[in-house]
């Protein structure tokens, strides 16, 4: 699979997605790349040149950033360009300008956001989805609670622009909030399980619902001891062998620029380091 045939997602429903515990670095900031990393965590063996292999880490320049969605899982993950500091300095000696405007210009406030982890009621494939209140109130369009029952149907547009419609009713002893009408047909095609999160977003500039889906992390037996997402592991692999045949560090000087999939792990003070996994917002954890 390639950045291609992966979905642009806008930077302030990407956080929303990804959630507040992960941090992207910016165009122009510094970042290390690790090799020894890339290759003990990689599903597949990665080709590295011996220029590269021998340094433990290379310092490096973001020239793009990229905010993309799995078209397989809607899980959100980032490309990154990167530029080896050691082997092409700026030849103008400045710092070079943000680039196709993935700096830090995003509104975050614009957005709110609610995540619910999926109970077996509401993976439920025949069942519907009980709505918290707080979503309901806060990032929901309000109901007419003078109707009997109070119910109306929302429109709610996920990160790949597909729009889905859903029956939001208020009912019950005690009364509670629930989608009825179309979240079987989305649980079943986004293939969502009990322990999934599903995200509900609202964009207060534009007025306008959106949603999101964060997969739930487990072990595999065939991995390792690595965490893995179950319908996303194979991806991730076939992500690596596609994106291993040109990575940069196919160069045998390291210097020539190309763009990865890089997925965030842990963050050194001051500095970035990264490595192959996949971005999980679920309470701050990440799965390798």
């Amino acid at each position: 699979m390639s950045t291609a045939a992966s979905t642009d997602v806008d930077p302030t429903i990407w956080r929303a997605c990804a959630g507040t515990s992960v941090q992207i670095p910016t165009v122009n900031s510094r970042v290390y790349y690790f090799p020894q990393g890339h290759s003990e965590q990689s599903s597949t063996v990665p080709f590295l040149s011996p220029l590269v292999h021998s340094q433990p880490f290379i310092l490096c320049r973001v020239l793009s950033v990229r905010f993309l969605a799995n078209p397989h899982t809607d899980e959100v993950f980032c490309s990154l360009k990167l530029l080896p500091l050691s082997r092409a300095p700026n030849v103008n000696g400045q710092e070079r300008d943000s680039i196709d405007g993935n700096d830090e210009d995003y509104q975050e406030n614009d957005i709110v956001s609610f995540a619910k982890i999926l109970t077996p009621s509401d993976a439920n494939n025949g069942g519907g989805f009980s709505v918290p209140r707080f979503c309901a109130d806060s990032i929901f369009p309000p109901l007419n609670y003078s109707a009997d029952p109070p119910v109306q149907n929302i429109l709610v547009r996920d990160v790949h622009g597909v729009v889905w419609e859903f029956r939001h009713i208020y009912r019950g002893t005690p009364r509670r909030h629930l989608l009825t009408t179309g979240w079987s047909k989305f649980v079943n095609q986004k293939k969502l399980i009990a322990g999934d999160s599903v995200v509900f977003m609202r964009n207060r500039r534009i007025n306008e619902l959106f949603c999101g889906v964060r997969r739930a992390v487990r072990a595999n037996s065939d991995s390792n001891g690595r965490w893995n997402c179950p319908l996303g592991s194979k991806k991730i692999k076939d992500e690596e062998e596609s994106e291993g045949r040109d990575g940069f560090s196919r160069n045998g000087r390291g210097g020539c620029q190309r763009s990865r999939w890089w997925r965030p792990r842990r963050w050194l003070p001051g500095e970035w380091s990264l490595r192959w996994c996949v971005i999980r917002g679920r309470g701050g954890q990440t799965s390798w």
